[in-house]
């Protein structure tokens, strides 16, 4: 979170990903290069076939540095007028088109704690902060993409996924709990009254 939310007014709350969730990438990326390298090496003995693999490797490389650069611009920006979320494609959803928020466990069923009397069957849920991301991959050891992400419930009962704040299996995020709790309290400053199931 690189911008306090005191006051909530003229003021905007950017959540993004530190260099952490890119690591693999970047490991990804130095074990293809050193194959590569390898396989430069060994076309003195093996020939052309060695060359082509390398060739692949390069592609590969450059691919995996795209990717790391494209990541680099995943956030999710609070301002008093809406959401902008920029992931793949850039989004913006004016605080009144905004029903609530799921934290949901990619791999898993969507969470929800019960405590406000919906069922799954008409899901607009508020975050309750009753599971923290780290706890939810804990939970679900079965899981084979470990991902914790935050959807934004529409009012139009339509899903988008925030590409931050999140928490991977191999990065956790301490505040990611708060940060949930920070959106569901611009929600409810500039947006319109939940929609509650019947």
């Amino acid at each position: 979170m690189t911008a306090p939310a005191s006051g909530l007014s003229d003021q905007e709350v950017v959540f993004g990903l530190d260099r952490g969730f890119r690591k693999p990438l970047v490991q990804r990326g130095a074990l293809t290069l050193v194959i590569g390298g390898l396989a430069v090496a060994a076309s003195a003995l093996l020939g052309p076939p060695m060359l082509v693999l390398a060739g692949l490797c390069g592609l590969a490389v450059v691919g995996f540095a795209v990717a790391y650069g494209w990541r680099s611009r995943f956030r999710t920006v609070l301002t008093p007028e809406g959401i902008h979320v920029r992931g793949y494609f850039s989004h913006f959803i004016p605080w009144p088109d905004v029903a609530g928020f799921t934290v949901r466990n990619h791999g898993a069923a969507p969470s929800w704690d019960g405590s406000d009397g919906e069922s799954p069957a008409q899901p607009i849920e508020v975050y309750r902060g009753s599971r923290s991301g780290a706890a939810m991959l804990r939970g679900n050891g079965r899981t084979s993409r470990p991902l914790v992400s935050v959807e934004v419930v529409r009012t139009n009962r339509h899903r988008l996924t925030l590409r931050a704040p999140v928490v991977t299996g191999w990065q956790d995020d301490p505040e990611f709990d708060d940060k949930v709790r920070l959106m569901e309290q611009w929600r409810r400053q500039y947006g319109a009254p939940s929609i509650t199931a019947r």
